[in-house]
């Protein structure tokens, strides 16, 4: 006999499949997403029906949650970023090409840390006051389902990058990092199909976790950027025009898409999903500085000479200088405002 469950929860991952089989192919065309600006007059009880999405919400039962596990709680900070542009023009010889590096600076591991500890803590005092019981950290982790899912994972905090960014990913002290997230992110296709088989490989663990712990089971992963990077070699246009431009925006955000609540109840799972990035106060960040470094440039310009391209090359490196306390205090409100906006949408759904 099949297990109805099972099949379920693997037709859950179906639409992932397809999105790492298209994730890496030329869009034909791309929905506009805007961003929110987070600001004193921002409510987030008001603005969660439109700002959070969630997935197969009629096969889910949250009346019948009365205890929780947060199993899984991610946050990845983006500390470095990178865009770059190359660009020709008819009738003329050689490209232009330019590469830009932007890197987050003034923060270390206890400011992260303690926005994500913040973060945490706040989520068992919503489901503490929605009288649901919360599963201890320690009953969580002695867990046997909890063990096998951490030893296929590793410590947090953790480095990762993607094609075009550094980060580090936090977690609670003591909790590990597994699924998506618990390894390095390689780039491109193969890059895919790690996250895929990490999502996979705890799937059906999770199951087993929640029929341990009797609980369902909170999956969190937030995204914080700090630079918003374009290319001209976005558009044809850009590619052809003869001048390779890439552009920045400093200022922390939260990123959509990225940042999900996934409840897990063993017969269903579903997932709310922050719909628009939300814009933080760039007064989190004392200067962009300029770090270029003139070696850096002399040597791909030698190196487009080399490969016959001609044209002109340049590299453009800075730092955005963070306000550890205003990082800590903005992003950390930020992040809060996700948090809210996600139990809202939970707390309506019950």
């Amino acid at each position: 006999m099949i297990n109805k469950t099972l099949v379920s929860i693997f037709l859950q991952a179906i639409p992932l499949v397809i999105a790492i089989n298209t994730a890496f192919m030329p869009a034909a065309s791309a929905e506009t997403v805007t961003a929110v600006i987070y600001d004193e007059a921002f409510k987030p009880a008001e603005r969660a029906a439109s700002m959070i999405s969630m997935t197969d919400a009629s096969k889910s039962n949250f009346k019948d949650i009365k205890r929780v596990a947060l199993s899984s709680f991610q946050v990845q900070f983006v500390t470095k970023g990178a865009a770059g542009a190359s660009s020709y023009s008819m009738g003329k010889k050689g490209n232009a090409t330019t590469n830009m590096q932007i890197t987050l600076v003034g923060l270390g591991p206890t400011d992260f840390q303690a926005i994500t500890d913040k973060l945490y803590a706040d989520f068992v005092i919503d489901l503490k006051a929605m009288n649901i019981e919360v599963v201890p950290m320690e009953q969580v982790q002695a867990a046997a389902a909890y063990k096998k899912m951490a030893a296929s994972g590793r410590p947090a905090p953790a480095e990762t990058r993607d094609r075009t960014s550094w980060s580090t990913i936090y977690a609670p002290a003591g909790l590990a990092l597994y699924g998506l997230g618990s390894s390095g992110n390689p780039a491109g296709m193969f890059g895919a199909l790690n996250a895929f088989g990490e999502v996979s490989s705890t799937m059906f663990t999770n199951i087993e976790l929640g029929k341990e712990l009797d609980a369902a089971l909170f999956v969190v992963r937030m995204v914080v950027n700090f630079v918003d990077t374009k290319s001209s070699n976005a558009s044809w246009f850009g590619r052809s025009s003869g001048e390779a431009k890439v552009s920045w925006d400093v200022g922390p955000s939260i990123a959509s898409e990225e940042s999900t609540l996934t409840i897990n109840n063993q017969t269903w799972n579903t997932t709310l999903k922050l719909r628009s990035p939300l814009l933080i106060n760039g007064a989190a960040f004392k200067e962009v500085k300029d770090t270029t470094s003139v070696a850096a440039n002399v040597g791909l310009a030698l190196f487009s000479l080399a490969i016959g391209q001609g044209g002109s090359s340049s590299v453009v490196e800075k730092e955005a200088v963070a306000d550890p306390e205003k990082y800590r205090e903005l992003v950390g409100a930020g992040a809060a405002a996700v948090r809210a906006m996600w139990m809202e949408k939970f707390r309506a759904a019950q």
